[in-house]
């Protein structure tokens, strides 16, 4: 397993709790590859200690740090594996087996994703699937945030998983949605797309409601609620930044909403709520109230859309504190 013609290619920035294990579960490819888009932290320190090629490029969107990290392999067979992604030897057996027999042009990894306390099983972020195994004379990627590959020829699937440890703390998963939404908010503004009060209204509830109960998110327990209020908070997070891009935004804390998101974040780790009154059902009612509270009490309704946005961020502090109370109460924080 030590000398596959397979590169593994993975892409970091600020990895260094997942590198390690993501490289290890690199070493059955003859060829490793990181593509660092300048980390701050002990990432590539990390890397040197492994057998693999650092390439250093700035970042401008995922699909061309991908393609270009693609176009430096030195074999015609790669794997895409992100820093915290891992693969067990029943999958890499199985991708050695795909690339011996040559039959398809790509190939399709199933992917379990583990949030705070457990691989969720419902909802957007239960089981999942992507193309990662490629010929790359055949595949490429497109599109600036949740790029896709394309793919000239056929796509098998490959039917072991592989592990994703998308969770390490509430903090830096935040900071992920923060990150995300403003490559979204970029690409919309690139299409002339504006913010209106229903993308405020709908897309993040919609968001949230389809995952929670279409999609049966309910039935993780606190991870699988954590999860969609998180992408629902990312949704929001999307238009509001699109908002601050077309200059429409007055509301000076929104203006600065990345600082303005995690000062909230700070008060909810600090003031974790660890006792709530009506157990489970206080994730769902208790953030509501605090909506209400700003929205109408405290005069946000004046304010437009600026208002309905930090009424919302406001009760979205609120569900923090109590998420940070239950990892307290468990020993996850």
């Amino acid at each position: 397993m030590t000398h596959t013609p397979i590169t593994v290619i993975i892409p970091t920035y600020n990895e260094e709790h997942f590198i390690k294990q993501a490289l290890q579960a690199a070493s059955f490819a003859d060829e490793c590859i990181v593509i660092d888009s300048y980390s701050t932290d002990h990432t590539l320190e990390i890397a040197k200690d492994f057998n693999c090629k650092i390439l250093e490029r700035k970042f401008d969107d995922f699909s061309s740090q991908k393609n270009f990290a693609i176009k430096e392999a030195k074999n015609n067979w790669v794997f895409i594996l992100d820093a915290d992604e891992y693969l067990l030897p029943k999958l890499q057996k199985q991708i050695i087996n795909a690339v011996s027999s040559n039959q398809h042009k790509a190939y399709r990894i199933l992917r379990r994703n583990y949030f705070i306390n457990r691989f969720l099983k419902n909802g957007s972020n239960g089981r999942d699937s992507a193309i990662r195994l490629i010929h790359k004379n055949y595949c490429h990627y497109e599109g600036l945030v949740h790029e896709r590959m394309i793919v000239n020829g056929s796509i098998g699937l490959l039917p072991a998983f592989m592990y994703h440890y998308t969770y390490s703390n509430l903090r830096t998963f935040l900071s992920k949605k923060n990150k995300y939404s403003s490559f979204q908010a970029h690409q919309k503004h690139n299409k002339n797309s504006k913010t209106s009060y229903l993308h405020l209204l709908i897309k993040p509830s919609g968001r949230f409601w389809g995952e929670y109960i279409l999609k049966c998110g309910f039935l993780d327990g606190i991870a699988g609620l954590t999860s969609t209020r998180m992408n629902s908070y990312g949704v929001l997070s999307r238009y509001v930044k699109l908002r601050n891009l077309n200059t429409k935004t007055k509301e000076e804390r929104l203006q600065n909403y990345d600082s303005f998101s995690l000062s909230l974040n700070t008060y909810a780790h600090s003031h974790p709520i660890k006792k709530p009154m009506l157990g489970y059902f206080s994730f769902l009612l208790l953030p509501k109230l605090t909506f209400i509270k700003y929205y109408l009490l405290k005069g946000n309704a004046l304010k437009g859309k600026d208002g309905y946005a930090l009424s919302y961020l406001y009760s979205f502090q609120k569900f923090q504190q109590l998420v940070y109370g239950w990892l307290e109460k468990r020993g996850l924080d």
